[in-house]
């Protein structure tokens, strides 16, 4: 792991973005297997949300009814707590590693907000919409992210439901009790949070103050920074946690390329022909391949284990320099408003490179994949694969307390295959990616660089090994 520190440089304004950005994301990835985590770690972003609140300063048009909206969520969460720890559910464990970023970012952000200077009394207009806007980017984090807690709560009672028989023991059906509770008071704390929000999120939100950038040097060396950490992190510690914070920060990058690009040639500033018919299409089948691959990395993550702190800080300065550019308060901006912040043609250069070095990255998995022999992976989902593919926890070298404790276990062979043949499709997507980058014509410019030439990572040719979709086992083709 890196030993580097980091300083978080993000504003407020960022870390608030990036905290419901992360718990959107959140609710597109929750099943009942989290709803133990999440319920431990749940507290902490209420906590934070309520610390953040109260060093905002108050302005004249802040009904009361709002801090006594975040006092009863605050009151509500810490009853939800006791009472958890009165029935010993889901008792001591891991964290939910995603909700913890949350409230690392709820908590940087109130630092910075109770820090020196920070307690002034805002006088303009434009202040006061920004603290509004503040206040309704907390709330609408809690209210989605209360959501998905909900959400796996549900799940996991279902999921118990369906596999204790008629006359199991109070011991087997506990589950089934506790996560009601469980998922009564977090529909109450949804609701509440949710009255706040209303319909008001977007004209609330159109107040938030923006600083346009200067120039496209923050993107250009947050891609730079990343690039350079993630090979050093990977170096040292190819673990699965951080396989998919760089799988998941490449298509991220993917998808903000796929917004820039489509700007530029909108405005004429890259061929719109090329990037229309050729580099479009490559660009989503990047994103999309890039998203497999940190699915299936954090599908074998196991609980309680974190990403490198030095990646994890690179991947949020990522984040940041793409919503400075290419967001707009709640949504991803349009071509006319990125084209008045940067220069279009310098930001598809940049990008250009990004697009470039993710094809090198890809060799860097594979070569993970293939070749680190002390690789670890969640026992559950191991053993889960492994059984589908017609293979038993013994033969897989499984142990029932290692899947019972979903402990990190080593990769049985047949699981190593498939990621190492989902590398090889990573490898062959990024290279085209890159090809069609590479040459991609820049209209601005009187003359086009040479394209870049392909990188030499090929491995030899193996048997190939049919890739199931995550959480289906691979199995090899004959």
């Amino acid at each position: 792991m890196s030993t580097s520190t980091t300083v978080d440089q993000r504003s407020i304004g960022e870390l608030l973005l990036d905290a419901d950005y992360q718990a959107r994301k959140l609710l597109l990835d929750v099943d009942g297997a989290d709803a133990a985590a999440m319920l431990r770690t749940w507290g902490e972003v209420v906590q934070a949300a309520g610390d953040l609140w109260s060093s905002l300063p108050s302005t004249p048009y802040v009904s009361p009814l709002d801090g006594a909206t975040m006092q009863r969520l605050e009151t509500m969460s810490q009853a939800q707590h006791r009472a958890q720890l009165a029935r010993d559910w889901p008792g001591d464990g891991p964290p939910d590693e995603r909700l913890l970023g949350m409230a690392e970012n709820l908590q940087r952000a109130a630092e910075l907000a109770a820090g020196p200077g920070r307690r002034v009394t805002p006088r303009s207009p434009a202040a006061y919409d920004d603290l509004d806007a503040a206040r309704m980017r907390v709330m609408h984090t809690l209210y989605v992210g209360a959501h998905a807690v909900g959400v796996a709560v549900h799940q996991h009672v279902n999921e118990v439901r369906a596999t204790v028989s008629r006359h199991a023991s109070d011991r087997e059906t506990r589950d089934i009790p506790r996560g009601q509770d469980a998922a009564t008071r977090l529909a109450a704390f949804e609701q509440l949070a949710g009255g706040f929000v209303g319909n008001r999120f977007s004209h609330v939100m159109a107040g938030e103050h923006y600083t346009p950038p200067t120039g496209t040097g923050r993107l250009h060396q947050a891609l730079v920074s990343w690039d350079i950490q993630a090979h050093r992190t990977l170096a040292v510690t190819p673990s699965a946690p951080n396989l998919h914070l760089a799988a998941g920060t490449q298509a991220m990058i993917a998808t903000a390329s796929t917004a820039i690009l489509d700007a530029a040639a909108t405005a004429g500033r890259v061929n719109g022909e090329d990037y229309q018919h050729r580099l479009a299409p490559a660009l989503a089948a990047n994103q999309q391949s890039w998203a497999k691959a940190a699915n299936r990395w954090g599908t074998l993550s196991s609980r309680g284990e974190r990403a490198d702190p030095a990646l994890v800080h690179a991947a949020n300065e990522v984040r940041a320099a793409v919503h400075e550019i290419a967001f707009d308060h709640t949504r991803w901006a349009t071509p006319d408003v990125m084209a008045g912040r940067i220069d279009l043609a310098e930001a598809a250069a940049t990008v250009q490179q990004a697009m470039i070095a993710g094809a090198e990255l890809a060799c860097v998995h594979r070569d993970i994949a293939e070749r680190e022999p002390d690789l670890t992976g969640s026992a559950r989902t191991i053993a889960a694969w492994s059984r589908e593919a017609g293979i038993d926890d013994e033969i897989a070298l499984i142990s029932p307390g290692d899947v019972y404790a979903n402990r990190a276990v080593k990769l049985p062979d047949l699981i190593r295959q498939a990621l190492v043949a989902d590398a090889e499709q990573l490898i062959d997507v990024s290279e085209a990616t890159m090809a069609v980058a590479g040459a991609l014509a820049d209209v601005s410019r009187r003359e086009s660089a040479p394209a870049p030439g392909r990188p030499q990572c090929r491995s030899e040719e193996r048997d190939p090994v049919r890739i199931p979709a995550p959480g289906r086992p691979p199995t090899a083709s004959r």
